[in-house]
């Protein structure tokens, strides 16, 4: 008998413009494949096209739609605003049944309070300590109102999830870092998913350096301000044709006040929420993760490996992958180290061959599709 499972996710996955949607859409097309009937839950602020809607129904076969709403008043409660602005997941009518019920992230939680939807097993994704990830958020921003949320929901979500891990049967983290840390015994480390066939070799023969991700999070232009004001400026002195490459979604927001704040620096090429990045990264040769904030696996990390680029990144743009540093990535947390790894990437054909070589190896021995077949036992 096929088996049925619920995925209740916080945004629709479809189209994957950033990291956490990537982690939901590309599990959505694993356990298509496994043999998984699928439905989906999701709330979301934006407008889904129709279009969208009937792409997904190919691996889908029910898609459900809680409204997503901020009150103001809720900032006073005891939950996280993330979590109150999410509660039409415990009143929306499903009346189903499922083998296993999957809350992609502590957002949805709420959703355990449905009593129209009945389950076997409750699994927990955790794509971040939300906790620690607002937290980081907050160090990140200078803005005090925004600061100030951060820290509040931190606090909160600290609580919230405690009280969670007692709930499911199940802890996947994608963070295997996050993992070790955690009390809980019922866990266990589930990687980024993606496909094999996605894995790319580039020529690497550019002296573009790339960066993408969300540029609508304050945590992303934080480290992108820091590699412009001490890694950038020397490299356009000394190394000949280098550029970066600056590229992602900015989830509805107007770009000129992006382009104006990094209109001093030279050598930039900006490109916004376009819909495809093959043509980036076959221009590139570095791939840069300068983050010195966040929770969670960093997505574009583990992208830009599949993507065939050699990757430099800070502690926290590598933390809980597993990669290791000198093999399947260079490590760089400070300035002298970062334009170093970049100079001698860009001048080091086999030591760029050899860090993409290494880490898509690792990736592939750590396959998210294995774990998932043995952890839901598919015959």
């Amino acid at each position: 008998m096929v088996k049925k499972i619920m995925l209740v996710s916080g945004y629709f996955p479809y189209p994957a413009t950033h990291g956490g949607k990537v982690d939901v859409w590309n599990r959505i097309l694993g356990l298509f494949d496994l043999g998984f009937q699928i439905d989906l839950l999701f709330t979301d602020t934006l407008t889904v096209s129709k279009e969208e809607l009937s792409f997904v129904n190919n691996y889908v076969q029910n898609l459900f739609e809680a409204k997503r709403k901020n009150k103001f008043q809720d900032i006073l409660k005891n939950k996280p605003l993330q979590v109150l602005s999410r509660d039409s997941l415990k009143t929306i009518k499903i009346n189903k049944e499922y083998d296993f019920l999957i809350l992609e992230g502590d957002y949805v939680a709420e959703v355990i309070e449905n009593p129209t939807i009945k389950y076997n097993k409750l699994i927990l994704r955790s794509q971040n300590d939300e906790s620690l990830y607002f937290k980081n958020l907050a160090k990140s921003t200078t803005n005090i109102f925004k600061k100030t949320y951060y820290f509040i929901e931190s606090k909160k979500f600290k609580n919230y999830a405690k009280e969670l891990y007692k709930k499911v049967d199940r802890i996947w983290f994608i963070s295997k870092d996050e993992q070790l840390r955690c009390n809980a015994k019922n866990t266990m480390w589930l990687p980024s998913p993606f496909s094999i066939s996605e894995i790319k070799q580039q020529e690497l023969t550019k002296s573009n350096v790339l960066f993408i991700g969300s540029l609508f999070m304050s945590n992303n232009i934080a480290g992108l301000t820091w590699y412009l004001e001490n890694v950038h400026k020397i490299l356009c002195e000394k190394e000949k044709n280098y550029k970066l490459v600056i590229a992602g979604s900015t989830n509805g927001k107007n770009t000129d006040k992006l382009i104006k704040k990094f209109n001093e620096y030279t050598n930039l090429e900006f490109h916004f929420n376009i819909p495809s990045l093959s043509g980036l990264y076959k221009n590139a040769s570095v791939f840069i993760n300068p983050m010195f904030h966040g929770a969670g696996v960093k997505i574009k990390s583990i992208n830009a490996i599949i993507n065939g680029m050699p990757l430099v990144s800070t502690s926290v743009g590598a933390e809980g992958t597993g990669l290791q540093h000198g093999k399947e990535f260079l490590l760089a947390d400070s300035p002298k180290v970062f334009k170093k790894a970049i100079s001698d990437l860009l001048s080091n054909a086999i030591s760029k061959d050899n860090l993409v070589r290494n880490g898509q190896k690792y990736l592939e021995e750590n396959h998210y599709l294995k774990l998932l077949k043995e952890e839901l036992q598919c015959s």
